[in-house]
């Protein structure tokens, strides 16, 4: 049997099926940042019954979903991007920027290019990197989609085209866009190079984001229009302006976007279809002053503007500067795009003052979009929040972030904190700034924060300028002090709060204990805040004695505190009738959440709060939290949530199993993480094996990722090792060493090769290098330099050295064919007993000079972490044949030179222990030539 509520069952049908003629619109919607929430029409999220969900995170909260035996698949949603343009040539095979977009109802990672597609304007992008949970996915439930844009058939720069998303068949709405600009893609990465950067090439990365000490770093490469695209690993430089990882500049060194052309900082999202975008993690130290950063003040309006940051993850040591910012826009004039980065944990440590946020800074027509912000310390002043926006910023959209544990002050807050309002003269003829207008803030999860939940605060001084703001569809709970606070003397106000969910707030000790706090003008001509449709809601933790409403100074009326038709649970407390706030359609009762105790505030279908909203709306509200539309039943339902139906049989969505990164794989063992990346793993078996049972190189470890929902089942295997001891250390099991002549040449063992065991690749090329204006491929179906995993590279005067790693997938005889109009040399080591997924332990270390060297020499030192590493090092002489070279210590040479043009030598070494270590020794003849010393560290990681 089926329960169907009212009609919103057929109205949900009818909308899934129209979706793609009406291209309804996302609540992020980039075309007016300061206008009305806009038009959604979406579709009911899969369901999940509660045996299966985790208290608190999406699924839990949409149990009560629509009713049907049929599995469906609704049309996707498009809610926001992470950048509006990019370049659609240069890059990793001249194929452009990387877009990332979010929405819902995308399906699975195995769907991904084949049953879910992306077009921008009516042109399939080239590849597809990553589809899965977005930063806030735990809260929202959104989804991420991340591509290469490719060429575009060509599409002109500057046009902006409509970006879709086709899911088994339905399409998105398309009123998000992407305008191709004409920048270039530069690489930033651990193991990069300052000084043999080049643009568009990802064998040849910058090492530094921004070097003020050298003036070398991306940041001195980078023009309007260009993506900037970090790679993965543990970054804490504060070589950047004022001791952070990147700040805007003045003069020579400022940088700025345009509309048609932003700059964009983003995480490389990983190869073709791998589904996993590089962990970018940068730690802003003790003493230093946060990540990346705009101007300062005297410079505000020239740097810093039409800025893009995405996809990273940013943290604060203890004991960093006061305003430390993982993401601190600054004095920047705007706009910019935080969209989708971790950011947190801020550790307060020893630091005397912390006034700064997650996010924090001034200008205009800024997006903070889908970020997990999170564990925020600070100090007794409580000045360091989520999200802080300070005197000029106007036309701001907060929207899908999940901010958290915010220990330091609130969650969001406006503050004047100059008192500007009415008085501060803006940049670009922007006339004078009245104050916070255009202020969005929307779809977020507010939790757990040691002051405000949404805080406008001025310096009580100004008493002129405009507050205008409207807040809808949030969920404000656990913050010790009012979850809504107003202190303005700003003689105009029109703040509007509508369909949020309030809950288990003021859960601190204070003097005033209330849900909303009016400290400023409370009353006036101008003054019209409005509260509609909201859910109030005690909780076991509110303070004994709160109040819906305290005028801490100026009393407000009914007209200047508009209170209609929202819901008050006192949860036993005594408090005032809400008719003492002039709100006559109130209704005061239980909300009957789901499970509030696990952070499930979605609503019973019993609850006071369906279809309760029946008075004209305070302002567009068409979606609820987690975008489904409203209203569902005959009105719409009061809070966050819109309940969606209460049936017995729940609408799911297939998920289909998808193997992990073990699958393909080589292991002595049976692998037990890394399975799978969707569904659910099996058990491992060992088939085809002669071992009798054992792993003793024959055979493969097979298992099966389920799906659900009647979603596929993936079949995933790994091959045996042959090593049955993943103790026993890497080792070379082969090695070759060439010449490479001017044009093309080819080199390969001498037999044949391991799958599961890894080739690295050295090239060095005398007055060039391979990867700038040369070609590698194979017949491992490596077509490209762009196919080869880079390593790191050393490029000086006379010699470029390119290293490249191959995971080796079929066994046999393998080839590699180098293309370059130099001479050079070339090692190939076969690599067995290396770590399965990592071939470095540490990266690269890599040194040069003197130009000519004719005496005792030392590399620089580098670090094993692993008992069994295998520590490398190459040793490249210079022009001649054979040039004497005599290390000390243990170092073995495992690979010599060959032919007469450079002499090129690798060593091994296996020191069975962890420490530091270098390469050293004499160079003490001159060959046929000229003797230089060029040295490439290289730690091959054990099991």
């Amino acid at each position: 049997m089926y329960t169907i509520r009212k009609s919103g069952w057929m109205s949900w049908m009818l909308q899934a099926s129209m979706v793609a003629l009406l291209s309804a619109c996302g609540g992020a919607n980039d075309k007016a940042a300061s206008g009305s929430p806009q038009a959604v029409i979406s579709n009911p999220p899969p369901a999940s019954t509660a045996s299966s969900s985790s208290p608190g995170t999406l699924s839990a909260l949409m149990q009560t979903t629509k009713s049907t035996s049929a599995t469906l698949s609704p049309a996707p949603q498009v809610l926001y991007t992470d950048t509006l343009s990019g370049p659609t040539t240069g890059g990793e095979n001249n194929l452009g920027a990387y877009l990332s977009i979010f929405g819902r109802n995308f399906g699975s990672a195995s769907d991904l290019g084949t049953n879910t597609k992306v077009y921008i304007g009516d042109n399939e992008v080239a590849n597809y990197r990553y589809l899965g949970k977005a930063k806030s996915s735990d809260k929202t439930g959104l989804q991420q989609i991340t591509v290469q844009v490719g060429s575009l058939a060509g599409a002109a720069a500057g046009t902006a085209l409509p970006v879709k998303i086709v899911f088994n068949g339905a399409a998105s709405n398309t009123d998000n866009s992407f305008t191709p600009s004409s920048g270039r893609i530069l690489f930033v990465a651990l193991s990069g190079s300052d000084t043999s950067a080049v643009a568009n090439n990802i064998a040849k990365p910058w090492r530094s984001l921004q070097n003020m000490n050298t003036l070398k770093g991306a940041y001195f490469a980078m023009q309007a229009g260009d993506q900037i695209v970090l790679r993965g690993g543990a970054w804490h430089d504060t070589n950047g302006q004022d001791k952070t990882w990147m700040r805007f500049g003045s003069g020579i060194y400022a940088r700025n976007g345009s509309a048609s052309a932003w700059i964009h900082i983003t995480a490389y999202p990983g190869p073709i279809n791998g589904n996993a975008i590089e962990d970018v993690h940068y730690t802003t130290p003790a003493g230093a002053s946060g990540g990346i950063a705009g101007p300062w003040s005297a410079i505000a309006g020239t740097s810093g503007e039409f800025i893009a940051v995405s996809n990273l993850r940013m943290d604060v040591a203890g004991d960093a500067s006061r305003d430390a910012a993982p993401i601190n826009l600054q004095y920047t004039a705007g706009p910019w795009r935080v969209v989708n980065n971790e950011l947190g944990p801020w550790v307060a440590g020893n630091s005397a003052t912390l006034n700064a946020a997650g996010v924090s800074g001034h200008g205009n027509g800024n997006k903070v979009l889908g970020n997990h912000i999170h564990d925020i310390a600070g100090t007794s002043e409580l000045q360091n929040h989520g999200i802080y926006a300070d005197t000029t910023a106007q036309n701001w959209e907060v929207a899908y972030n999940w901010i958290h544990n915010i220990t330091g002050g609130s969650a969001v807050q406006f503050n004047d904190n100059e008192g500007g309002a009415g008085s501060v003269t803006l940049p670009h003829g922007g006339g004078i700034w009245q104050g916070f207008t255009g202020i969005r803030i929307h779809h977020n999860w507010l939790e757990n924060a040691a002051k405000y939940g949404i805080n406008f605060n001025d310096q009580g001084s100004t008493h002129k300028g405009t507050y205008e703001a409207q807040s809808w569809n949030n969920v404000i709970t656990g913050t010790k002090l009012y979850p809504i606070r107003i202190n303005s003397t700003a003689t105009t106000q029109n703040m509007w709060f509508a369909f949020n969910t309030v809950y288990n707030a003021m859960t601190g000790s204070a003097g005033n204990k209330a849900y909303i706090m009016d400290e400023g003008f409370g009353s006036g001509a101008g003054i019209h805040n409005k509260f509609y449709n909201n859910i109030f809601a005690f909780g076991p933790d509110t303070q004994a004695g709160t109040t819906w409403l305290i005028d801490y100074s100026t009393p407000s009326t009914t007209t200047s505190y508009d209170f209609k038709q929202n819901l008050y649970f006192s949860n036993g407390q005594t408090v005032p009738s809400p008719a003492t706030l002039g709100d006559n359609a109130a209704i005061s009762a239980n909300p009957l959440f789901n499970n509030a105790s696990a952070g499930n505030y979605s609503l019973q279908a019993t609850s006071p709060a369906v279809d309760a909203a029946n008075q004209p709306a305070l302002f567009a509200v068409d979606d609820d939290l987690v975008n489904a539309a409203r209203p569902q039943g005959t009105s719409k339902d009061i809070g966050a949530f819109e309940l969606i139906g209460g049936g017995t049989v729940p609408v799911t969505t297939p998920v289909s199993g998808l193997c992990g990164s073990a699958n393909a794989q080589s292991f002595s063992v049976a692998p037990s993480s890394n399975l799978c990346s969707a569904g659910i793993a099996s058990s491992v078996s060992l088939i085809n094996s002669s071992g009798g049972g054992s792993s003793s190189g024959s055979g493969s470890w097979a298992w099966s990722c389920a799906g659900s929902n009647g979603g596929a089942t993936a079949s995933c295997s790994a091959t045996v090792a042959s090593n049955p001891d993943p103790s026993t250390p890497p080792s070379v099991r082969q090695q070759y060493s060439g010449v490479i002549t001017p044009g093309s040449s080819t080199h390969h063992f001498a037999g044949d090769v391991s799958a599961g065991n890894w080739i690295l690749v050295t090239v060095g090329v005398n007055n060039n290098a391979v990867g700038v204006s040369g070609t590698l491929s194979d017949n491992q179906g490596h077509t490209d330099i762009g196919s080869f995993t880079s390593l790191g590279n050393i490029y000086v005067d006379g010699m470029g050295t390119d290293v490249y790693a191959v995971k080796v997938s079929t066994s046999g005889a393998y080839t590699l064919t180098v293309a370059i109009p130099n001479q050079g040399s070339i090692h190939m080591l076969e690599i067995q007993n290396a770590d399965a997924f990592n071939l470095l332990d540490v990266p690269l270390a890599t040194s040069a000079g003197p130009r000519f060297a004719t005496t005792a020499q030392s590399s620089p030192t580098q670090t094993t972490s692993r008992t069994n590493d295998l520590i490398l090092a190459l040793v490249d002489l210079g022009i001649g044949n054979a040039i004497p070279f005599s290390p000390t210590g243990s170092w073995q040479l495992v690979s010599p030179q060959t032919g007469t043009s450079i002499t090129s030598r690798l060593y091994e070494w296996q020191p069975g222990t962890t420490g530091v270590f270098n390469i050293s020794g004499t160079v003490s003849g001159s060959g046929a030539g000229y003797p230089g010393w060029e040295t490439v560290l290289i730690v091959i990681k054990g099991r």
